[in-house]
């Protein structure tokens, strides 16, 4: 694993169980595969605060930048269909 990808994946260790277990195995998998418009992706989602981050992913709130949504998105789609690994 590249410093870099092990840097955000260390970022994803939120302290929160409920963050962590969207954000880990997330991490764990997609950041290999994850381009430089992802990671960038990735990396603005997770510089933003915990309590944000609970509502956006159980919805109760909107992220006011559109590319934090499909991010949102493609995370709560991961962890439907990788269910078992979270």
């Amino acid at each position: 694993m590249s410093t870099e990808n092990a840097k955000l994946l260390w970022r994803c260790r939120r302290g929160a169980r409920e963050l962590d277990a969207l954000l880990v195995p997330y991490g764990v998998v997609r950041l290999p595969m994850m381009d430089k418009d992802e990671k960038q992706q990735f990396e603005n989602l997770l510089q933003e605060q915990d309590s944000d981050l609970l509502d956006w992913f159980l919805g109760r709130s909107t992220p006011y930048n559109t590319t934090l949504v499909s991010t949102i998105k493609n995370i709560l789609h991961f962890k439907e269909n990788n269910g078992s690994r979270c």
